[in-house]
């Protein structure tokens, strides 16, 4: 019998709109999907791990008072009935209890809205988004992207970091962070900063595929690789406009040397087409 092997299949839980021209500046036109992308991954000897959640139910609660009513008008959120991950999991035969952890690569909510439905789960984040969720409340959290509702009640004692868990922390030529963890040669965390504050995306590494997500990393592959940046008007609600540059500088840089690796973006319709015809 086969060894069993890490594995990796990606989900859409909803999506939000946004207009096209903030994504593109030159070519964008009417109204973009921004399609809540997250991944199931399966380590033999761990078990079940999710990165980031999509969205669920729990936005629509959450948002339904002020300051959290700006989040919902800002980015208007479609979601489906069975759509959240919570759903999807239960239609595979998978319990909410069997996930083991719940990476999150950064607080806004189209990443963390599923986090209520996962009782047994710890999470894991970097140690500078915490202490950003920590610190920020009120309408100064909402401008952020963070809606403290979406998360459980006992969400700090269930939650630890990317720094305590790993088992080594390198930079690579190309200036990017590594987080290694769970002893797994096929799976490791990537810092991917400027979106958001310590934002996470992964490697996925195999014999037959080699993938990065880099979740907010950019919103479109196209702009992504023509190095159109999206309107000024994000620094709004971006970490860091700088680091944001750096980041895709970074990993063009690691996918020049890598030409056969495939970046993904949580939002980007090319990932749904990806989803659908690779994995």
């Amino acid at each position: 019998m086969a060894p069993i092997s890490t594995t990796i299949e990606f989900f859409a839980s909803g999506y939000c709109e946004a207009h096209a021209n903030v994504v593109n500046p030159i070519s964008g036109k009417g109204k973009a999907k921004f399609y809540a992308v997250w991944a199931l991954i399966f380590i033999p000897e761990i078990g079940y791990i999710m990165f980031d959640t999509g969205y669920s139910e729990h936005f629509q609660e959450v948002t339904k008072s002020f300051p959290a009513r700006f989040y919902r008008w800002a980015t208007p959120v479609f979601l489906k009935e069975n759509e959240s991950a919570k759903s999807i999991l239960k239609a595979k035969g998978i319990s909410t209890d069997e996930i083991k952890y719940i990476i999150i690569s950064h607080f806004h909510a189209d990443h963390i809205a599923g986090l209520r439905d996962f009782d047994k789960a710890t999470f894991i984040c970097t140690q500078s988004s915490l202490e950003e969720v920590k610190k920020l409340s009120g309408l100064k959290a909402v401008s952020k992207g963070i809606l403290h509702g979406l998360l459980p009640n006992n969400f700090y004692e269930r939650v630890t970091t990317i720094e305590q868990l790993a088992s080594s922390i390198e930079i690579d030529t190309f200036g990017i962070t590594h987080y290694h963890l769970f002893n797994n040669q096929c799976f490791e965390l990537i810092l991917v900063s400027g979106h958001a504050k310590g934002m996470l995306g992964f490697i996925f590494k195999n014999d037959d595929q080699h993938l990065v997500f880099a979740t907010d990393a950019a919103w479109s592959t196209e702009t992504f690789e023509k190095e159109i940046l999206p309107r000024k008007i994000v620094k709004l609600f971006f970490d860091s406009w700088t680091d944001f540059v750096v980041t895709q500088s970074k990993l063009r840089a690691y996918k020049k040397l890598n030409p056969s690796c495939d970046i993904l973006f949580t939002h980007c319709p090319d990932t749904l087409n990806f989803i659908s015809n690779e994995i």
